[in-house]
């Protein structure tokens, strides 16, 4: 009967367990991961106007170690303006990345649903493409310090910050557009 009672006693702990092994999935990194020194990634895009797609891609997503993760959602951090985050997606590299269109990314050769990333690091340098479809709702300047990503691993929701700075310049308005913007991360960084 003891050791029944004991078989029993390991197997519940190992079921108690189980939910917690998901803390040990791998962890998506993003063009060298996250970093609170300042941008990772600074794009300026001039003479934009409101309602047009601006897609950009060309950074890499891998994990921390071998497995797979999905990732469920894109956000903009500290969205100046009337920026608008309208798509996001990755697809594996396997040549040219896509740098900068003004298309919206399905017409650009990414999926609309994105395939969940497997490549470790260091297991491969083709990684996965990340891309992200931009817009302003209006005429003014617009931007973003970084982009928020969610993700899935081992059945766990997490996030990565990707401090991808994006201006958006009205027509005519670049030089404008950065010292305003500059004012601006001066003036929230002061708070």
């Amino acid at each position: 009967m003891r050791a029944l009672a004991r078989l029993i006693l390991v197997m519940v702990v190992v079921l108690a367990m189980t939910p917690g092994c998901g803390a040990f999935g791998p962890r998506l990194v993003v063009n060298g991961g996250s970093g609170t020194d300042g941008p990772d990634a600074e794009v300026t895009l001039h003479d934009t106007v409101a309602h047009r797609p601006y897609s950009l891609g060309g950074w890499d997503m891998c994990l921390d170690r071998p497995g797979s993760v999905t990732v469920t959602g894109v956000e903009l951090i500290k969205p100046y303006n009337d920026i608008v985050l309208q798509a996001f997606s990755s697809r594996p590299h396997r040549g040219a990345m896509l740098g900068m269109a003004e298309k919206p990314l399905t017409e650009l050769g990414f999926p609309a649903r994105s395939p969940a990333v497997a490549v470790a690091c260091e297991e491969s340098t083709l990684h996965t493409e990340l891309a992200l479809q931009y817009a302003k709702s209006g005429d003014a300047d617009a931007g973003a310090e970084g982009v928020r990503i969610t993700y899935t691993s081992a059945g766990r929701e997490r996030t990565v910050d990707f401090n991808l700075r994006v201006l958006l310049c009205a027509p005519g308005d670049t030089e404008r557009c950065r010292e305003a913007y500059e004012e601006l991360r001066t003036s929230i960084n002061d708070d």
